[in-house]
């Protein structure tokens, strides 16, 4: 069988695409990736996305900024919408089914489905059933349609038990709930940094939401720390500039998953830092959550956010509100609690086998298909 997969960023790195992608593929799925490349100016590239097996991923260069919201993108996401809805027309005969990531792609992928008779999955990544921020009828109209897309289509994945409250409003034909848990990678690789500094590391979108300017003041006052970033967003350049002028600061820019994986593996604290007023962030299910139950690293989090009452439950890290005062807090009291490191990350790695292991994510996937 042959499946294209639609997601609205350059797949360069998306963990949970990459891993669909490779869990279908080493299961002997024809896999193709459409992917939005909001920072080249080329029209149509092809190329081969590294990995265990050969996928190939066609990116669309339509620049756009990542973050701009819908008032400066408008016209690249439709020019956007038009390249997929041409190229899944002209290559109708190379792909039985449609995984379309987000209702940014949805939409067309439905369209196209219902059009040429192909099977639908729709990966709901952030649910647009949330409050849109923008004029308020945009919103309703945009929340009601993706409450019909999702019962039009033939699957609908979520990344948490807990999303099913979010989107309470459908009722899809079939639902299935794929962790965004990392694939296993050698843990045993580690970069040789500073024993003698407590290292933070975070590896994601640099945006404002997440404490990350925050973050770099916490660090850069308190010699005894070192910060470890990495990633891609509006706040690069200014991390660049921090990582210049501050010996304890340090940037990777954008990094491939399995460096991102050792970097996190190699430092002591890491942060999954989410604004708990934007109500998908309450519904998230964190990358850096995963990663870390698999690594055994403690975690920061901020309260009633995604995953938070796990961390919570299980004593696996400090939760903070959201600013800079108790974040800086919160590391202080996982510093102090160092003794019980060791002890955290061999519960936490305990609780990732049992409920969370990707080998157990990749098994849905693949019954979920065989099934439809």
């Amino acid at each position: 069988m042959r499946v294209v997969f639609m997601r609205s960023n350059p797949v360069s790195p998306d963990p949970r695409v990459e891993k669909e992608a490779h869990c279908l593929a080493k299961n002997n799925w024809k896999v193709h990736i459409l992917a939005w490349d909001r920072d080249k100016k080329y029209k149509i590239k092809n190329q081969l996305l590294e990995g265990e097996q050969t996928i190939r991923i066609t990116r669309f260069g339509i620049p756009a900024t990542f973050g701009g919201g819908l008032k400066k993108n408008l016209v690249p996401f439709i020019n956007f919408q038009l390249k997929l809805f041409q190229w899944l027309l002209r290559h109708k005969n190379t792909y039985d089914m449609i995984h379309a990531c987000d209702f940014d792609t949805a939409l067309i992928g439905t369209i196209c489905g219902k059009l040429l008779r192909k099977k639908v999955i729709y990966d709901v990544f952030d649910s647009y059933t949330s409050p849109f921020y923008g004029p308020e009828i945009i919103g309703k109209v945009i929340a009601s349609l993706d409450i019909r897309l999702m019962n039009s289509v033939d699957a609908v994945i979520i990344c948490t038990e807990k999303r099913k409250e979010q989107i309470a409003k459908a009722s899809p034909k079939k639902i299935e709930v794929i962790y965004n848990t990392p694939r296993y990678i050698d843990s045993n690789d580690c970069l040789d940094l500073n024993p003698k500094k407590v290292k933070i590391v975070y590896v994601g979108i640099l945006t404002e939401n997440r404490l990350i300017s925050e973050l770099v003041e916490v660090v850069k006052n308190t010699p005894s720390y070192e910060l470890h970033i990495g990633g891609f967003g509006k706040l690069a350049d200014t991390l660049l500039q921090a990582s210049k002028m501050h010996d304890n600061i340090n940037f990777y820019g954008k990094l491939p998953y399995e460096k991102t994986i050792e970097l996190e593996n190699s430092c002591d604290i890491m942060t999954a830092i989410y604004d708990p007023t934007i109500s998908n962030h309450y519904y998230a299910a964190p990358n850096k959550f995963y990663e870390a139950l698999m690594l055994g690293k403690p975690l920061i989090m901020v309260k009633n956010t995604g995953m938070s009452e796990v961390v919570a439950t299980n004593n696996f890290g400090e939760l903070i509100d959201y600013n800079r005062e108790s974040l800086q807090n919160g590391i202080e009291n996982l510093v102090k609690r160092r003794k019980e490191w060791p002890e955290i990350s061999r519960e936490m790695k305990a609780l990732y086998e049992e409920g969370y292991s990707w080998a157990k994510m990749e098994k849905r996937i693949t019954d979920l298909y065989s099934n439809l």
